[in-house]
């Protein structure tokens, strides 16, 4: 969305507060920090994916003053956003942030709160229309690329692999996966996807039984890419039950609290991530700075690590306000001890 739609969109809500969002400097009028309110509405709770991204909620209020706190359903459905969101609108919050289940679910919601004057931001979402800031960790292409390399090379070049979504309407999972796919035709040809991606909502214990009905089916199968925190600690735990610790790689998305033990027993062999601390606490910095009237733009320091120089969006169907660092974390048994979230 260009500036002059965002405005006119905006005109009846924002507007009038006097804010001048995304602007080159702020309207008189526009609250100080100590007098907005974020909101960070995150895909599920009772997860340590988002327990650690509370971490960077809690850190930017202590930094700048702006009250911020962070909500989210029970289970991982967008059904649950979206009604959170709903209950949200009328206590009229500075900004609304979202990690959305599902991208074109949320996309009602968060229109319906842009109307009302709040500013909108997100993670996991380039091509949501209805939010003002998108920042996402790296390109979603470049890191499924690394995720397939760390695979086939562990498979060494041959078999059948698995990739795990946390929701087919992650759109960040499903591109990986896709860039994953692309990677292995381009750099592995005899290496290929058993199936199409298999869905665990964002749950260890379905990731765990889903492995086992799918080894059974594919007995063949050598390797699995997780995309949710949960896949690879439920698969890592079906593969040691099963005793195929040496048969089977597993890389993937997750935080070294839910793998450690299993990367130092060589059951894992890779875990990417970036630190959703650090990502969230870079998107309030972006939001906040819109606000206040600055304009965020490639080039711009957010003031976090990975995220002093962001970039735009390159991948297909991205929105212009897509914006991502340079975040990607590799652990692995020799660094693994380094982190602790």
């Amino acid at each position: 969305m260009n500036k002059s739609k965002w405005l006119s969109a905006f005109s009846a809500g924002v507007l009038a507060t006097g804010l001048a969002v995304g602007g080159a400097s702020a309207q008189a009028g526009t609250p100080a920090p100590s007098e907005m309110r974020f909101v960070n509405v995150i895909k599920v709770t009772a997860n340590a994916w988002f327990q650690n991204m509370n971490r960077g909620v809690v850190a930017f209020s202590k930094a700048t003053g702006v009250k911020s706190t962070q909500t989210g359903p029970s289970q991982a459905t967008a059904e649950g956003q979206v009604s959170i969101i709903q209950n949200l609108i009328p206590q009229q919050p500075t900004a609304i942030g979202i990690d959305p289940n599902s991208q074109q679910a949320l996309e009602g919601v968060l229109g319906k709160a842009q109307k009302a004057g709040i500013f909108v931001f997100s993670q996991e979402a380039p091509q949501m229309t209805n939010t003002n800031f998108d920042l996402e960790a790296f390109g979603n292409a470049k890191y499924g690329q690394e995720m397939m390399d760390s695979l086939g090379s562990c498979m060494g070049g041959k078999g059948q692999y698995v990739t795990f979504v946390g929701h087919l309407t992650a759109a960040s999972h499903m591109a990986w996966a896709q860039a994953e796919l692309d990677e292995a035709k381009a750099k592995f040809p005899e290496i290929s996807r058993a199936t199409n991606p298999v869905v665990a909502n964002e749950n260890s214990e379905v990731a765990y039984q889903k492995t086992k009905e799918l080894l059974t089916r594919y007995p063949n199968l050598k390797g699995f890419i997780g995309s949710a925190s949960t896949d690879i600690p439920g698969i890592a735990r079906a593969v040691t039950e099963l005793g195929l610790n040496k048969k089977v790689c597993i890389v993937g998305t997750s935080v070294p609290s839910l793998t450690r033990r299993y990367v130092n027993a060589g059951t894992i062999q890779d875990v990417f991530l970036w630190d959703s601390s650090l990502t969230a606490h870079a998107a309030m910095n972006g939001a906040l700075m819109m606000l206040q009237g600055k304009t965020v733009e490639a080039g711009t320091n957010l003031h976090v690590p990975g995220y002093t120089d962001i970039k735009k969006c390159t991948g297909k169907g991205d929105s212009p306000h897509c914006f991502q660092g340079d975040a990607i974390l590799k652990l692995t048994k020799k660094n693994i001890g380094n982190y602790h979230f």
